[in-house]
């Protein structure tokens, strides 16, 4: 995702913060939690929501804070995958394996890994402030912030997959009897995003106006990114899910094989580079509502790991 992408789903991560969590889910079940739990969860998501909208001016910089200031891009911003369908033969590469079916080479990026990390340290910082006053609630909201990037990041098809980034001519860890499609594919289809953003993100204010394309008019696709949370509808399609205390990985891992199969459905298998056009606006819509929906879900299994 690009710059304003990052803001926006940000912002959205904070104001469907308590609405959202109405739909809370079991993601060992994928049944409804019970009111009892929603309502608890609610409660905390609130103190949570009013805290992280006091610290809103941070957003611009801490959501994009991974690309700009940490450049930490090929390392934990993707999580390439590839099957033996893509790739065959291919498994002998594999440094590690998911599912008995998508495998991952060395170099293939580690953003499970991030999040998992990341949301840990955030949960231990929030632990020692009830303790003492070293770590200052302007430093964990900042942190709150920054992890959102990540979090969206493993919703982006080609950060899961592993066609996105050909081989060199020297490289031997990944596969090649199979097709790659070009890395201006993936430029172009965040580009897609950024512009359909954009108009939505300083019509409601959640971006300045600052650079010359952030005049960018209203796209088709911009009806497909935009979430009201006066609409009972828009409400109704961010489901945050209950994770795991000991299993934020694991729930990491699967996230990232979602996308991959997302990217299976948008870049065909035989020509990967021919992508579906007419599948992309409503696969829009899902990742973007995904996106919010996982964003909450996280940002709620740090604030509890307090249990105080």
């Amino acid at each position: 995702m690009k710059h304003n992408t990052h803001i926006y789903l940000a912002a959205k991560g904070i104001e469907f913060l308590y609405e959202g969590l109405q739909n809370l889910h079991y993601v060992t079940t994928h049944k409804s939690a019970e009111p009892a739990t929603i309502s608890k969860t609610r409660l905390k998501g609130k103190v949570l929501q009013q805290l992280l909208m006091h610290y809103e001016d941070m957003i611009t910089e801490a959501s994009w804070a991974p690309d700009d200031i940490l450049n930490d891009k090929s390392q934990y911003h993707t999580f390439k995958l590839f099957t033996e369908a893509e790739f065959p033969g291919g498994a002998s590469l594999a440094k590690e394996t998911y599912r008995d079916k998508y495998y991952r080479v060395s170099g293939g990026g580690g953003l499970p890994y991030k999040v998992d990390h990341l949301a840990r340290v955030i949960s231990d910082m929030n632990k020692l402030r009830t303790y003492n006053d070293r770590c200052s609630m302007n430093q964990i909201m900042y942190q709150f912030l920054m992890i959102s990037h990540y979090v969206v990041d493993a919703h982006v098809p080609m950060h899961c997959d592993i066609r996105d980034d050909p081989p060199s001519d020297t490289d031997k860890v990944k596969p090649r009897n199979g097709k790659y499609y070009s890395e201006g594919l993936h430029g172009t289809i965040e580009q897609l995003w950024e512009d359909a953003v954009t108009p939505v993100a300083v019509e409601e204010e959640i971006i300045k106006v600052c650079r010359l394309h952030d005049a960018a008019p209203m796209q088709e696709l911009s009806q497909k990114i935009r979430f009201d949370v006066t609409n009972k509808q828009h409400c109704n399609e961010i489901i945050p899910n209950i994770i795991p205390d000991d299993d934020l990985m694991g729930y990491m891992i699967d996230l990232c094989i979602q996308t991959k199969e997302r990217s299976l459905q948008l870049f065909p298998v035989d020509n990967p580079a021919e992508w579906n056009k007419e599948i992309f606006p409503k696969m829009t819509r899902d990742i973007f509502a995904q996106a919010i929906s996982n964003l909450i879900s996280i940002w709620i299994w740090i604030w509890c790991q307090n249990k105080e």
